[in-house]
This record gives structure tokens, C-alpha cells and sequence, in this order.
């Protein structure tokens, strides 16, 4: 594909992506894994350039960020899972009739954050290419050949377990989500990762749609009744970012957004976001201001540990090292038939770093371009509207049924009932408090675990 057909595509496909996140991040309850990753590794199977791919995927993150907090500032309900964080600060300045203020500041914060956290990581990745010769460096440990990238993918599976709501059964879940994994590789007898990694990211889903099968667990979920919202009035919101924010949480996210994005590398998200958040929100006395500051930073925070944790590892490293790049991101890491590589390969390959930065620069501008405008002006209408008439349970029908269809690519009628299964097990274990992020880094490490674990 020439240079020409590339920015062409990336334009479209930047725009549209804009557009469909911002209705998937206002709709509450989505998880960003199970509605980035189907669509991202549908577009590589489907046969486009993966630099095209890659516009896509960081338009989504900008417009699925900012979009996903704008149900918690107006109800107090998380859009995307890395919004839950933001309704503690959102409930408090509810209470004091500053809704408005959230959105103001919220939005501000995540337009700040997604064009300085974009060029740091693209410099900071540029430093550190380097390393990544030596990452990818094969030691041979008790005879069982490993990559040195495979100490950071098993460091931060660890502190993700230890992090977890339920750690005893994090920890646990490390070896024997390994051996699962290569045990149904062995029955499959090929490597399988697409269908596997799909598992994980619909295991909620299933999860509960099997719960809802049990007739008692049913009618105890029919006696919650469905939940009343009521959505605060909005008054003008200045587009002038600088206008919204303070100079205190302009610093803020100045100095946190591009550590968080350097920590995403291999670190949690939402640990990042909730650890940060609840710091900067006990330097202050008044428990209002602590909630607004804590509230704003964690905007621009999500936004860095997306994009950190997205272009780090793909520029640098070359493998998923993080719950980022092993959860939403992870299509890049996976090898692709239909170019016969590795997405995050071929994209090195095959392009100069300075039109790698362009690309990458050039999609947050669209996203930002359409999104920030959009949400600013009509973010109560946006949120009336998808409350009103998009439903959650077909969009999750959408994604299942990709994963359906690319688990029987991958692996035939086996291939579904081990991605059904993988399922089961990974909402299971997600609904006892493991972090789905433990599995997905599992699954990436999971041949090297289970040979050390032999050796031993």
C-alpha cells in the first residue's frame, strides 16, 4: 500500500472509529478489552495494512477514554471499566452540584493528555529502541530457551495477582491457567492464540449468560430490578481546554500522565489510575477539591496508560508485556495469516519510526478533532440517546459472535468448545477477583511457564 492510500484509509478509518467509541464508551458497563480487541484483530484478519490498523486502534482509545467518564460525571455510572475509578470523586462533586464542572475539567484533561502523552511515548520509545535488540535476547535457563522480555511479562503477572481483589487465587491462577493453555494447545496441535486470548476477553460475558441459564441465580438477579438514572443538567462548556483547568491541574497532569504511560509498560491501568488518584486526592484537606483534582488527573492518566501501554511495548519490546498490550492491544502481538507476521513486526518492518510517528500522531489528532468538539457540545444528548436506544446486550452479541466465528477459524468445532472454555474458567475466576489481565499475560508467557515449571 503506498504512502498516499495509507493516510487515506488511516483518515477514514480514524473517523469512524472516533464516532462508534464514543457511543461504545457512553454505554455503561462495556470492558475495553472485549470492545477494542474483536474489532482491531477482525480488521488485521480481514487483510488491512496493520499501520491502518493501528490508526484505528488509537483513534478508539481517545475517543473510548474521554467518552467512558461522561456517564459517571452526569450519573455517577461507569462507562468503560477504567472509568469505575472516577465515581467515588464524581458522587462527592454530584452532591455539591458541579457536574458540569467534572465535564468541563474531564474533557479538558484528556484533550492535554492525549497530544503530550502521544509525543513523549513516541520520543521515549525512540530512546529506548535500543534495548529492544537486548529484550529480545534467548537465555537458556535449566535448558528451556527464554526471552529476556519474559522477566517483565512475569513481574508484572505477578504484581497484577498480588493486586488483585482475591491474591491467594491470583497467584494460584498463573501456573494453572499456563497449563490450561498448553494443554489445549496439545489437543488442538498448533499454538493457538487468537481464539484463546478471545476467550478471555468474553469470559465475563459468558460468564454470565451461563449464570443467567441456573434458575435460582436468576431470580436473585431479576430482584435487583433495573436501576433508575437521572442525568444532571449541563450548562456551557468553554472548548478552550486551558480555560477549564487550573494551573495546579494542568501541572498534575503534565507530570502524571507520562510517568503513568512508562509504568503501563507492565503495569495495571486501573491500579495506576486508582494509586495516583487516591494520592493526589488526600494532599488536599477540603474533600471537595480532592475529589475534582483526583477526578481531572485520572482523565489524562487513562489516557496515558492506554497509549503508553499500547506503543511502548509494540516500539520497543515486541511482545505484550502489560495488561495494555496483552489485554486490548494484544491483535498486535498475535501472528496474523493473512500478512504471515506479527502485526507490530510488519509494521517496524515495513515503515520508517518517522512515518510510524506521523501516523500514530495524526489519528489522535482526528479522534481528538471529532471526539472533544462532539462530547463538549452534546454530551448530555449523547448520553439521553445511547441510554435510551443503544442496546448493551447486542453489542455484546456482536463481540461474541466475532469470537464465535474466530475461534472456529482457528481451530475448527474444538476451537470453540476450547474458547467456550477458556471462558467459563476466565469469568469464573474474574468474578472471584483475579484480574482478567493475570490471564492475558498468562496466555502470552504461558509455553515458557509451564516448560520452567517441568524443568524444575
Amino acid at each position: 500500500m503506498d504512502v498516499a492510500s495509507i493516510i487515506i484509509y488511516s483518515t477514514v478509518l480514524a473517523a469512524i472509529s472516533s464516532i462508534i467509541y464514543i457511543f461504545i464508551g457512553i454505554l455503561p458497563g462495556t470492558d475495553e478489552t472485549a470492545t477494542m480487541a474483536p474489532v482491531a484483530l477482525a480488521l488485521l484478519l480481514a487483510g488491512l495494512d496493520p499501520i491502518v490498523v493501528l490508526a484505528w486502534f488509537m483513534a478508539s482509545i481517545v475517543a473510548f477514554k474521554i467518552a467512558d467518564a461522561i456517564p459517571v460525571a452526569l450519573a455517577g455510572i461507569p462507562g468503560g471499566v477504567m472509568a469505575v475509578p472516577q465515581v467515588p470523586d464524581a458522587l462527592v462533586a454530584k452532591e455539591h452540584g458541579l457536574a458540569d464542572t467534572l465535564l468541563r475539567k474531564g474533557n479538558s484533561a484528556a484533550l492535554v493528555a492525549a497530544i503530550t502523552v502521544t509525543i513523549f511515548v513516541l520520543v521515549v520509545s525512540y530512546v529506548l529502541m535500543p534495548l529492544g535488540a537486548w529484550l529480545n535476547t534467548t537465555d537458556l535457563i535449566m535448558s528451556v530457551k527464554v526471552a529476556r522480555w519474559f522477566w517483565l511479562i512475569l513481574g508484572g503477572v505477578i504484581f497484577l495477582a498480588v493486586t488483585s481483589k482475591n491474591k491467594l487465587l491470583g497467584l494460584f491462577a498463573i501456573p494453572a491457567f499456563a497449563i490450561l493453555v498448553q494443554g489445549i494447545r496439545g489437543v488442538y496441535g498448533k499454538p493457538v492464540s487468537i481464539s484463546l486470548f478471545l476467550g478471555i476477553t468474553i469470559g465475563p460475558i459468558i460468564y454470565e449468560i451461563f449464570t443467567s441459564l441456573n434458575g435460582e441465580l436468576r431470580k436473585s438477579m431479576e430482584k435487583k430490578g433495573k436501576k433508575i438514572v437521572k442525568l444532571s443538567k449541563v450548562g456551557k462548556i468553554s472548548i478552550n481546554p486551558f480555560k477549564n483547568l487550573t494551573k495546579e491541574e494542568i501541572l498534575h497532569i503534565f507530570i502524571w500522565s507520562p510517568i503513568s504511560s512508562i509504568l503501563a509498560t507492565v503495569m495495571s491501568p486501573v491500579g495506576l489510575t486508582i494509586l495516583i488518584g487516591d494520592t493526589l486526592r488526600e494532599t488536599k484537606r477540603n474533600r471537595l477539591q480532592g475529589s475534582v483534582l483526583a477526578y481531572t488527573v485520572r482523565e489524562g492518566i487513562k489516557l496515558g496508560t492506554y497509549i503508553g501501554g499500547t506503543l511502548i511495548p509494540l516500539l520497543v519490546i515486541g511482545a505484550a508485556t502489560g495488561p495494555m498490550s496483552a489485554g486490548p492491544a494484544a491483535p498486535f502481538f498475535q501472528m496474523i495469516p493473512t500478512i504471515n507476521d506479527k502485526p507490530f513486526h510488519y509494521i517496524l518492518t515495513h515503515y520508517s519510526y518517522s512515518f510510524i510517528v506521523l501516523i500514530a500522531i495524526y489519528s489522535v489528532i482526528i479522534s481528538l478533532a471529532i471526539s472533544y468538539p462532539l462530547i463538549v457540545k452534546y454530551s448530555r444528548r449523547l448520553t439521553l440517546f445511547v441510554f435510551n436506544r443503544i442496546s448493551a446486550e447486542s453489542l455484546y452479541g456482536l463481540f461474541v459472535a466475532i469470537a464465535v466465528l474466530l475461534a472456529y477459524y482457528d481451530a475448527g468445532i474444538p476451537g470453540i468448545f476450547g474458547m467456550l472454555l477458556v471462558s467459563v474458567i476466565s469469568g469464573a475466576l474474574n468474578k472471584l477477583g483475579v484480574s482478567l489481565g493475570v490471564l492475558f499475560m498468562t496466555l502470552v508467557g504461558a509455553s515458557i511457564i509451564v516448560a520452567l515449571l517441568a524443568a524444575i
